[in-house]
């Protein structure tokens, strides 16, 4: 009850000076609670029961009616009642507690030790001061030690972010707050690749830190910018996507010019206050900058680095200077060569900056030079269609050409080594379709190909940006043959996938050929079968997640006492050690810090050393990785050759 009610200040308010002894014998002096009731007890004792003897103790129901503001009867009593007095202070510090500049207690509401008065100072000629114990601050206005303090999230705090499955480290990382309006969380586009995050309704979880030391740690070893670079094979993980990587193509395509203005709106958006580039005048007199030019203001002045675009263009960057066209494999996630050389050579913070600058620059660029999609970008010309009408009208009658060799039984017909008749005929007629699928894509690539940097799409696919090729002749084109397990459509009705075709029917439409495109739109019985193919991908993808699930599971309690010691092969052993592996897989490179598995990229170093470009001239019309790991080096390339995703 001490600690729970009000304490006077005066020194000399004590057992010797109090006024009140029925109230000292319950709480002592200088200790009070207002509206408590003290009640009077005369008990007898002696012999003859002659002596009395007065206690004092506390009547708990008419206390506990006071501190509720309440009579006897269970009526309010009234605001002034002295009776009253802590309920009502409670009512008004509720009424202040969004104010950040509190009113004072009115005049009736303010309490004086019941002790020895609250005397008047005769040097401060105030009142003796009292001390609520329940209140969060002292007489003086500042909080309590001890207290804990609870408040709203403020920008800049720190918080775990996470997203489930987490499955790597990169699924959990630390960033600072920024206070919105809404109801949903908001974060960098370039962070989705790590978490594996779209924004279809995803869910993700916050956990705010607590304690100054876990911040501490939680900002050293969890921030974003510390796992640019994932772990696995020491390149970006977190980078440019969608219309990051589109701006990037757009700016730097060889050829393109800004105008003065839109050139220096751009640069306005990521708050640029250096130097300008030098302006030029294009066929019209207009003062332009060259896109590379504005790109080139924001990297560091010490990146040397040359490899090869995704849409086939050798880009070089020297002492800062870009000279090729930027695509997905300089800046985007998991693949951008750039950002990467960035990150490695002048650590995460600067990298930070740049990829934060970059993508404002190139969303800046989507915005100025305009980019949009449309359904209109799969048109394709009439001699197109025709031609792949024909395509896929000469893959049908080859395999009625080949129904009609096989017969009614295969009897004569050539098979191959360890199939049946029938499993050849159904191979021969994949082979077909495939190629006829082929040859039709091929037609529409080449249509879509050149309407040239007008069409998005295809900026998309050939930058890395969104989709790729294969996707766009899918619109534009055929679809082609709907499988499941790798083979044509067998099950069904009696002898026939669908009522609608003859029993014992074996021709391309028969069996799941889809001759129409996604523009055009898709018979009802292609519609229907290319579903059947979608439901075996969605089953499949089910299975194969709860599958490398555990797979990883066991992988990580197998592993889980394995440590690379700091010996000089860099030795990994057991918690019995025991040599598991002489040098940390074979070679004792830390994957983390290696460039896409080799522990440097040696052209790099060369040319930095001999002050050269190294080779950049090359066939444009071998695409044999020899050659390309010859004049670039064997990390910088996967086997694309028409710029679209693997």
């Amino acid at each position: 009850m001490i600690n729970a009610g009000f304490r006077c200040h005066n020194p000399e308010c004590n057992e010797e000076t109090t006024t009140r002894h029925d109230l000292h014998s319950v709480l002592p002096a200088p200790n009070f609670l207002p509206g408590m009731v003290i009640q009077k007890q005369i008990s007898l004792s002696g012999m003859d029961q002659s002596q009395e003897e007065i206690t004092y103790a506390v009547n708990d129901s008419a206390t506990l009616a006071n501190l509720q503001g309440v009579d006897e009867n269970g009526k309010m009593l009234a605001e002034d009642d002295p009776r009253a007095v802590l309920h009502y202070r409670w009512m008004h510090e509720l009424a202040q507690a969004d104010n950040p500049n509190p009113d004072p207690y009115p005049e009736h509401l303010e309490v004086s030790c019941p002790h020895c008065g609250s005397p008047f100072d005769e040097w401060t000629e105030e009142r003796t001061g009292v001390e609520d114990r329940l209140a969060t601050v002292d007489r003086y206005g500042n909080p309590k030690p001890g207290l804990q303090v609870e408040r709203h999230l403020i920008d800049g705090d720190v918080v775990i972010f996470n997203r489930q499955p987490s499955l790597h480290r990169m699924s959990m990382m630390v960033h600072e707050v920024r206070v919105m309006e809404g109801h949903t969380f908001r974060f960098n586009l370039a962070v989705c690749t790590p978490y594996n995050a779209d924004f279809d309704g995803d869910e993700m979880n916050l956990h705010v830190i607590q304690s100054e030391e876990a911040r501490a740690e939680a900002k050293i070893l969890m921030r974003v910018q510390e796992h640019i670079l994932t772990p696995r094979y020491g390149g970006a993980v977190i980078g440019g996507i969608h219309d990051h990587i589109s701006g990037a193509y757009l700016l730097s395509r060889p050829g393109t010019m800004i105008r003065q203005a839109h050139g220096l709106e751009m640069l306005g958006n990521i708050g640029y206050t250096g130097e300008l580039p030098e302006l030029l005048k294009d066929d019209d007199g207009q003062l332009v900058y060259r896109g590379q030019d504005l790109i080139s203001l924001i990297i560091p002045d010490n990146i040397f680095l040359r490899f090869r675009s995704r849409s086939n263009d050798d880009v070089v960057v020297k002492e800062g200077k870009v000279d090729g066209t930027l695509d997905k494999r300089a800046i985007g996630a998991e693949d951008g060569r750039l950002l990467d050389a960035i990150v490695q050579t002048n650590g995460p913070e600067q990298g930070a900056k740049f990829l934060d600058e970059f993508t404002r620059l190139s969303i800046a660029a989507c915005t100025s030079l305009g980019f949009t999609t449309g359904i209109d970008d799969e048109d394709l010309s009439d001699e197109a269609v025709n031609a792949i009408n024909a395509a896929n009208e000469n893959a049908s009658q080859q395999v009625n050409a080949e129904l009609e060799m096989f017969g009614n039984n295969g009897k004569g017909y050539e098979t191959r080594p360890g199939r049946t008749p029938r499993e050849t005929l159904e191979e021969n007629i994949m082979q077909m379709l495939d190629k006829g699928k082929q040859e039709a894509g091929d037609v529409a690539k080449d249509a879509l190909n050149q309407s040239g940097s007008t069409n998005a799409a295809v900026n998309m696919a050939i930058s890395g940006a969104r989709g790729s090729m294969d996707n766009l002749t899918m619109m534009a084109a055929s679809i082609g043959q709907a499988k499941v397990r790798g083979k044509r459509l067998e099950r069904g009705y009696d002898e026939r996938v669908l009522p609608h075709f003859k029993r014992g029917g074996r021709g391309a439409p028969d069996r799941g050929f889809i001759a129409s495109s996604f523009k055009r739109g898709l018979e009802p019985t292609e519609f229907f079968m290319l579903s059947v193919s979608g439901r075996e991908s969605l089953v499949d993808t089910a299975v194969r997640t709860a599958k490398s699930g555990y797979m990883q599971r066991r992988l990580i309690n197998a592993m889980d006492d394995l440590k690379v010691y700091d010996d000089e092969m860099l030795s990994v052993r057991n918690t019995a050690n025991r040599i598991i592996q002489f040098s940390y897989g074979e070679d004792g490179i830390d994957p983390s810090r290696g460039v896409h598995g080799s522990p440097f990229n040696v052209d790099v170093i060369v040319d930095f050393a001999l002050g050269t470009e190294g080779a950049t001239e090359v066939n444009r019309e071998s695409v044999e990785r020899e050659e390309r790991e010859e004049d670039f080096g064997g990390w910088e390339f996967e086997a694309e050759t028409d710029g679209g995703e693997a």
